[in-house]
């Protein structure tokens, strides 16, 4: 019997995690458990599970308790990587997205470019690479690559470059509040970059002021609430 009951318990579980808008909901204790039980119940039974509406519901409590503590742990775990990272900016930069080819070709009139440059990222796609440079490394760049290997050229961006502590390549969620943030304010992000303990996050430069301030804010308000 105990076995029959860890068994259902573990297929709840697997319900509920598969499940993003469920599981929110468990952890906000938003959620009518009773009604919740009696629909994966039905779905227990087509799979010829056989336990009981009560049993289902326990299920969900304890699993709602469970993911509470979790979301607590790890809420102060970004709390603290947050509040200690340093926010910069970078304005007047071009996005310009290569053909693969084209890139390995040159790489060594690339890095001499590289070297001088104000701002240079080079992040490796499967296809192709995507250079963001100062933009008055652009036209270096285009004498470098041919026009026709160029997939993609974007100007007038800017990137937010995050510094945080060591901590943030082991804490699961922080890119996720942020890159969220932001987009709940409607600001879109041309590309998004991390390097060791550094996120970058570039976008047009319309949209840079709102951004910086958006993550200040966030910055600010975890360096008080972590105190």
């Amino acid at each position: 019997m105990a076995e029959e009951k860890v068994s259902v318990a573990k297929i709840v579980k697997e319900i509920v995690l598969s499940r993003p808008a469920i599981k929110e909901c468990l952890i906000l204790d938003v959620i009518n458990y009773s009604a919740l039980a009696r629909v994966i119940l039905k779905e227990l039974e087509k799979e010829n599970i056989k336990t009981s509406a009560g049993a289902v519901k326990m299920a969900l409590i304890r699993i709602g308790e469970d993911l509470k503590k979790e979301r607590a742990f790890f809420e102060k775990r970004i709390k603290n990587v947050v509040a200690k990272t340093v926010i910069e900016l970078q304005s007047d930069l071009t996005v310009i997205t290569v053909e693969r080819r084209a890139v390995l070709n040159n790489l060594e009139q690339l890095f001499k470019v590289m070297e001088n440059a104000r701002f240079f990222q080079l992040t490796q796609g499967v296809e192709t690479f995507t250079l963001v440079l100062s933009s008055e490394e652009k036209e270096k760049v285009l004498e470098i690559i041919q026009p026709k290997a160029i997939v993609d050229l974007i100007e007038e961006q800017t990137a937010i470059v995050l510094i945080s502590p060591e901590e943030i390549i082991e804490t699961p969620g922080i890119i996720a509040i942020m890159t969220s943030t932001l987009s709940s304010n409607g600001v879109n992000i041309t590309q998004v970059i991390s390097c060791h303990k550094d996120t970058i996050f570039v976008l047009n430069r319309r949209d840079a002021p709102k951004a910086y301030q958006i993550l200040e804010d966030m910055i600010l308000k975890m360096r008080k609430t972590s105190k």
